[in-house]
């Protein structure tokens, strides 16, 4: 029993749905590992706040939750974040008639933030980069796929040798919920890949040393410590910056906003739209370019 009736109102032994919610978002609907980690995250959150094994839910209990965040003093973009993934669970309450009201958290007001991401400089210095030892060769080559195709760090650790194309220039990549998508390589590209997947045999193309898939954790670390090498810095968000690099880039070189979101496997324009957001530097150099006064005078 998961519910139980108390006057007008329904008790709600919200851990038991969760799990039932969780089990159909994993094997009916085949959501991605990192998804359903997401929707972990956010439960873990209400459950912070809201101790009680059985809830009526009602507004009250979800402003309460909301406050309590503030109180233990989450940030706005880390409430937010919460909000998307309680509100999934919420909808799936109604979906499913164990609440009979369709309850939604509002996100938060915040401060837009224009992320900031490399300079053609910066990126130069990650692609003339002279790695020597079989670990860093692996980090230089997985950099270099970034770079080119905007794919997720996770797609590229995942990657496969089926999945290169090298006569076609192709590779294709896993993306979020199991979409397969096929993203176009360069030229350049398929030399670095070419040349690294030659030093080993394992069916990954970025694998360990014992040929597993590399821990996003051990991968971001060696990434970090690259950077402070090349003294790189004030960039938002590790492997992601590339990701918002590659599609200003995409765009300001006349790429088809259209053709950037399949190639990013966004589901929607406005995906896409938000990581074109151009920044500090992007306007000083457009602005040196279209200057109505140096040109008139």
């Amino acid at each position: 029993m998961i519910s139980q009736k108390v006057g007008k109102s329904f008790m709600l032994q919200l851990d038991t749905l969760f799990d039932q919610f969780i089990q159909e978002k994993l094997y009916v609907k085949n959501l991605s590992p990192n998804t359903i980690e997401f929707f972990n995250y956010s439960y873990k959150a209400f459950r912070l706040i809201i101790k009680d094994k059985k809830v009526n839910l009602n507004k009250q209990i979800l402003t309460n939750f909301i406050f309590g965040l503030k109180q233990k003093g989450k940030t706005t973009g880390a409430i937010n974040a919460y909000i998307r993934g309680f509100n999934s669970f919420l909808s799936w309450l109604y979906e499913n008639e164990h609440t009979k009201e369709r309850f939604s958290l509002k996100q938060l007001k915040q401060e837009k933030k224009v992320m900031k991401t490399f300079s053609d400089i910066e990126l130069k210095k990650i692609i003339n980069w002279k790695p020597r030892t079989f670990p860093d060769q692996r980090l230089h080559a997985i950099l270099c796929l970034l770079i080119d195709t905007g794919c997720r760090i996770d797609e590229a650790l995942g990657l496969k040798r089926e999945d290169v194309n090298f006569d076609q220039l192709i590779i294709k990549v896993m993306g979020k919920g199991n979409k397969e998508r096929v993203v176009p390589i360069s030229i350049e590209l398929r030399k670095v890949i070419y040349k690294f997947m030659q030093r080993h045999k394992f069916e990954l193309v970025f694998p360990s040393l014992q040929g597993e898939k590399l821990l996003y954790d051990n991968t971001r670390r060696d990434f970090c410590d690259l950077m402070a090498e090349l003294k790189i810095e004030n960039f938002d968000g590790a492997f992601h910056a590339f990701r918002r690099k590659f599609a200003r880039s995409y765009v300001k070189n006349g790429g088809n906003l259209f053709y950037l979101m399949k190639a990013l496997g966004h589901t929607t324009l406005t995906m896409s739209k938000k990581y074109c957001e151009v920044d500090e530097q992007d306007l000083k150099e457009t602005h040196v370019k279209v200057s109505l006064l140096k040109r008139l005078k």
